[in-house]
């Protein structure tokens, strides 16, 4: 239901409408219209009725202005959200995160398993109690991540819809502090977030930017940057013409432990 909330209030700040998608693997099998004499199939098809319509009511309560789908698919959840979505502007799921869609089995789970194969930006709402907006969007920024980049877009254009502040995170790995000369790593990890999130775009979009580098690991960084923030926008790779993207431990971490919603953008694989 946060998930649901979640996507409702999006939709309003985007003036987007709003579609709502149950997958059903009984239905797949079954049909859409089970038989009338199968008392098993009756009780299904009302639970099912009754999950859509509860949803549907809800969302229209809580956001009036958002003109609202509801329905029922049948299939397996990752299959019939990765459809669902291919032309939309995000798929939003709920998670159980590092607590016990139904009892959380592993991190590939349907949240983490939607990132790894939709094609349009994964935000996935865990079961946190939810906290006064903080007015903060979380960034990460990685190696080869650039002006152009997928997650930085949608970073932006999350602060701006929300009149937030951006926080652009880099976190400098060990074997970096390591080797490089003192000073040498912070000094090119500076450049990189410069380069990732530029002053006059920022300027052009109404963001007030802060950037930090912080030393360790980037799932400590964000997790540690997280708990003031609205929102957590990673990149995840895939490979061109690949379906899979690589969920890394940064990503798994986030998934199971942020404070916030984590939104997933697929960006190409550096050259």
């Amino acid at each position: 239901m946060r998930a649901l909330d979640w996507a409702a209030d999006e939709a309003a700040l985007n003036n987007l409408p709003l579609r709502i998608v149950h997958a059903s693997v009984w239905e797949r099998f079954e049909g859409t219209t089970p038989a009338e004499d199968l008392p098993e199939a009756r009780a299904e098809a009302a639970a099912l009725e009754e999950v859509i319509t509860d949803a549907e009511a809800r969302a229209r309560e809580r956001r009036p202005e958002v003109r609202v789908h509801a329905e029922v698919l049948p299939g397996e959840p990752i299959d019939v959200l990765v459809h669902a979505g291919e032309d939309a502007f995000a798929l939003v799921v709920g998670h159980r995160g590092h607590h016990a869609l139904v009892r959380r089995q592993s991190t590939g789970s349907v949240g983490p398993g939607i990132a790894e194969r939709a094609w349009c930006p994964t935000v996935v709402v865990g079961d946190f109690a939810p906290g006064r907006p903080s007015g903060q969007i979380v960034l990460g920024v990685g190696e080869g991540t650039d002006a152009d980049s997928a997650h930085v877009a949608f970073a932006l254009h999350e602060a701006q819809a929300r009149s937030d502040d951006l926080v652009a995170v880099h976190s400098l790995s060990r074997q970096e502090t390591r080797h490089d000369p003192p000073g040498l790593g912070s000094s090119a990890a500076d450049a990189l977030l410069s380069a990732a999130v530029p002053a006059r775009t920022a300027l052009e979009r109404g963001v007030v930017v802060h950037r930090h580098v912080v030393d360790g690991p980037a799932h400590h960084a964000l997790l540690q940057a997280a708990q003031h923030a609205d929102l957590l926008v990673l990149g995840i790779r895939h490979r061109h013409g690949m379906i899979h993207r690589e969920l890394r431990l940064t990503h798994h971490a986030a998934l199971r432990h942020s404070p916030c919603p984590v939104a997933l953008v697929g960006v190409p694989w550096p050259n």
